[in-house]
């Protein structure tokens, strides 16, 4: 009896689960709606799942095969050494190499800058804390543009030091440093951590940095994990600012190489190009989905 109890209200509650109960379900209003929806998604999905189905089966086609009409989809012959002749003739190690280096930089920048921000608008809240707080949301409202010939400038001619910036990563990180929406995302994090362990901190006579590293930091590593996964996706595929500010061959990233690529590559040999560029990203994505849809659930309820 006690399962058969336990049976019925579990039914009862996964009723409610949806926006369409199991009852409504049975009607065909109900059904039609689904329907129509799952409808929508799957087109949605074949939009956005088969273009990159198309580039990872071109790659080993040769030219002929893709200026042929009709075209095909699968190629007639796979050429798998090509990828490892691709691999070696571009220099993507060194590639790979120069943007781990760069998106390593951002995510140190990202958790130590935009964290202690985080941490002082939360937690520490000087005077004038609640202006800086407005500020930094209202930059948010800046379009990209007005920002980008002000930042050529510092970085070509960096203020008080007048270094220049350029053949550098430090333009980069400097940049990584000052992201509103993390120091956002880190603020609405830091508001739900108890005061009794900074409490307990000051009894102890811990610095308020102590406190940042010794307690805040140990005690965020979900929404540090999360940041991670965003920044270094981010500085994968930065094109912008490198493409500005990196004329030395030697620290070239991959988004420079593949628009230097474009125009003077055979098409076969850019398409196995992009499926160098695009799996790391897929596969941290896969591994870490539910951080990742964590992160986006912080940045819109508790942001």
């Amino acid at each position: 009896m006690f399962k058969k109890n336990m049976g019925k209200k579990a039914r009862k509650k996964d009723d409610y689960n949806g926006v369409i109960t199991s009852v409504e379900f049975k009607t065909a209003k109900a059904k039609t709606i689904h329907a129509v929806f799952l409808f929508v998604m799957l087109i949605i999905s074949a939009v956005c799942i088969v273009p990159i189905l198309w580039m990872l089966v071109s790659a080993f086609k040769d030219t002929k095969e893709f200026l042929q009409i009709p075209p095909s989809f699968f190629p007639e012959h796979f050429d798998i050494s090509k990828l490892g002749r691709v691999w070696q003739d571009y220099n993507f190690p060194r590639l790979f190499g120069n943007t781990i280096y760069m998106a390593a930089g951002d995510i140190v920048f990202t958790i130590v800058v935009n964290g202690l921000a985080g941490y002082v608008l939360s937690r520490l809240k000087p005077r004038g804390s609640r202006l800086i707080f407005m500020l930094i949301v209202w930059t948010m409202l800046l379009p990209n543009n007005v920002s980008q010939v002000p930042l050529f400038m510092t970085f070509t001619d960096f203020p008080v030091i007048h270094a220049n910036l350029s053949n550098t990563y430090w333009a980069m990180w400097l940049s990584a440093g000052a992201n509103c929406y993390y120091i956002l995302l880190f603020k609405s994090f830091f508001d739900s951590l108890s005061i009794s362990y900074f409490e307990a901190a000051k009894v102890d006579g811990c610095s308020n940095i102590g406190m940042f590293f010794r307690i805040v930091i140990p005690l965020s590593l979900p929404i540090i994990a999360v940041i991670i996964i965003f920044q270094f996706n981010t500085a994968w595929g930065s094109f912008f600012w490198p493409y500005l500010l990196i004329n030395d061959p030697n620290k070239v990233v991959l988004g420079q190489k593949l628009f230097s690529m474009k125009s003077n590559t055979p098409v076969d040999e850019y398409m196995c190009a992009m499926i160098f560029v695009i799996i790391p990203p897929a596969i941290l994505y896969a591994i870490f989905q539910k951080q990742i849809m964590g992160g986006i659930n912080i940045g819109g309820v508790k942001g």
